[in-house]
């Protein structure tokens, strides 16, 4: 869900660790999930991953460009503080990741930081990154409540190289869905589809988080996905 909680950082660090080797999932226990009939506090949960602060570790794992990828590292995320974006009173959020890759043979180590921003209901407005500047069209919509099944489009951003966005790089869709998980919790996934100038898509974006009906989140993994292959980083 916030640009959709620091979506940005994980096709960073995809990008990065091709540059790094001069190159072009996860497993689980097999269960059946539960459709659970509870209702979910859905826009609490998203206050909640917007409100999210400390450092976490994570695992990194997947295969791309035909080299199986492997590595560890963490992400620390910072609280919010008050900024202006775009001409108008905002929450900044800074959020550094640092990881160590390991895949052919190469080891790559890379550390992107970057900032979301958000209005007073927690409602993101756009991002800044050393390589990308992004603007939410209009406002996101989050429901106040779900139930498994629910499905709808968050909202949708433009992407600029930066502030003065002169150069327009082309734009990012974001979608939830609520998924089965047990019979007192649920998944809340969101997917974000993003497009060059063109209007190609040249990544997917999935982050799943565990969510109750009151609103309390865990967060399970991150995956970045492209046509060459993907990476997944799985929450200790």
């Amino acid at each position: 869900m916030a640009r959709i909680g620091n979506f940005y950082w994980a096709s960073l660090f995809l990008t990065g660790f091709l540059a790094g080797c001069g190159g072009g999932g996860g497993g689980g226990n097999a269960w059946t999930p539960i459709a659970s009939t509870e209702v979910f506090q859905l826009k609490t949960a998203w206050d909640n991953i917007v409100r999210d602060t400390g450092t976490r570790s994570f695992t990194v794992s997947g295969t791309y460009a035909g080299l199986a990828l492997r590595g560890s590292g963490s992400i620390t995320q910072g609280g919010l503080v008050g900024a202006v974006f775009e001409g108008v009173a905002a929450q900044q959020k800074l959020t550094t990741v640092s990881a160590t890759i390991t895949g052919g043979g190469q080891t790559v180590t890379d550390t992107e930081s970057g900032s979301d921003f958000y209005d007073s209901n927690y409602l993101p407005l756009g991002t800044q990154t050393a390589d990308e500047y992004t603007v939410v069209n209009g406002s996101a919509t989050i429901p106040q409540t779900a139930r498994v099944g629910d499905t709808g489009t968050a909202y949708s951003d433009n992407r600029y190289t930066n502030s003065s966005k002169t150069s327009f790089l082309g734009t990012n869709t974001y979608t939830y869905a609520l998924q089965a998980d047990t019979a007192s919790t649920a998944i809340a996934q969101i997917v974000g589809i993003e497009k060059d100038g063109l209007g190609a898509t040249t990544y997917t974006r999935t982050l799943r988080y565990r969510i109750t009906p009151a609103g309390a989140v865990t967060p399970l993994s991150e995956t970045v996905t492209d046509s060459d292959g993907s990476m997944v980083f799985t929450y200790n």
